[in-house]
């Protein structure tokens, strides 16, 4: 039963259980040529069973349509968590910190790599007891890891500079997304960003890795959380941490967070920097955010490259901020693995946010 329709999915109701789902349907005339992109996600999506991963419940076609059904996630992103609250500690980031990183080990120990971790892909789940916990979705970018990748794609602000360089990358890209957002969540802005809003600039300043916690906006930080991003926003990919290390830093594992409101002024930042008082795209009729990407909208995130970027600017002697698409297309899928068992829950007792227990 369809209770009601949006622009990009349906929100299914199971009559038997009274449970919902997000409804995803994709039309095979467009797939024509393209297949080996949608098969791959869903060929990794069958895979993957985590508590902080966005669910794929059950899969059905016709001659025409692919129908995914997926869990529902009703608690709108990262974002809308920090806005919508009236109170947002360093703990409440520390504990989402946990979510993603509990996520990153899971699918690293499977040998997936996500490629566009962001916090769009970040949705709150809601449970009945009232606490919460984050769950990662959008897999239209992953692939399996058997060796150096080099397709350069994701979302600029997220971006690893190994991506950038194209000297080879692998798991740890998905770390280096996290300490972006870890970044965010602190203080409500990127730590590499262009004035000119010129992707080239943003590139230069990712590639140089230049960390800076400015003044007022960190003053009240814990050393412990600006140690974490540090680690996790290393150039060297060797002396980046793994998403395991992660979860064992104090700031994580601990009690090395604080429990200071700064709600008002990360979000402030938040509307500045990433516009957050606009409407969702993706979300439905009764304001639930729902990702409805699939493989085939990832095509226009596979980006130029900044060696192309430098030839074409030569070329042209301007920038633009505005990226071509790449011809380089994800990797063909891989043979389906068994999945490892899925992790238990726990609640953290501390506050409002689950800490999942493997």
């Amino acid at each position: 039963m369809l209770t009601f329709p949006s622009d990009f999915a349906f929100i299914l109701g199971c009559r038997s259980t009274g449970k919902e789902f997000a409804l995803k349907i994709i039309d095979k005339a467009k797939c024509c040529g393209k297949e080996h992109l949608i098969e791959n996600e869903v060929s990794i999506l069958r895979r993957v069973k985590h508590p902080n991963i966005i669910m794929l419940v059950e899969e059905m076609e016709t001659a025409t349509e692919l129908f995914l059904v997926m869990e529902l996630v009703k608690g709108g992103d990262l974002f809308d968590a920090i806005t919508s609250s009236t109170k947002y500690t360093e703990r409440d980031g520390s504990a989402m910190v946990y979510n993603l990183a509990n996520a990153l080990r899971y699918l690293h120990g499977l040998s997936i790599v996500h490629r566009d971790i962001k916090p769009e892909n970040l949705l709150v789940c809601e449970y009945p007891d009232g606490t919460k916990s984050l769950k990662l979705g959008d897999f239209g970018l992953a692939t399996v890891v058997e060796g150096p990748l080099y397709t350069v794609c994701g979302t600029p602000t997220y971006v690893a500079p190994e991506i950038i360089a194209e000297t080879g990358y692998g798991l740890k890209v998905d770390v280096w997304a996290a300490g972006v957002i870890t970044y965010i969540l602190l203080c409500g802005f990127p730590p590499f960003r262009s004035e000119n809003n010129l992707q080239e600039d943003l590139f230069d300043q990712i590639l140089a890795g230049k960390l800076e916690f400015p003044a007022p906006y960190w003053d009240n930080i814990t050393d412990s959380a600006k140690e974490l991003i540090s680690q996790m926003l290393q150039v060297n990919v060797e002396a980046r941490c793994t998403a395991g290390e992660i979860l064992s830093h104090p700031w994580v594992s601990d009690d090395a967070s604080q429990e200071n409101n700064m709600q008002a002024e990360v979000t402030g930042k938040l509307k500045q920097h990433f516009n957050n008082a606009l409407p969702k795209q993706n979300s439905t009729t009764t304001g639930v955010s729902v990702i409805m990407n699939t493989a085939l909208d990832k095509e226009g995130q596979i980006f130029c490259s900044k060696h192309c970027q430098d030839s074409s600017k030569q070329a042209r002697g301007q920038t633009s901020p505005v990226p071509p698409s790449a011809q380089e297309a994800p990797p063909p899928p891989e043979s389906p693995k068994p999945p490892c068992p899925p992790a238990t829950s726990g609640c953290d007792p501390a506050g409002t946010w689950r800490r999942h227990r493997d």
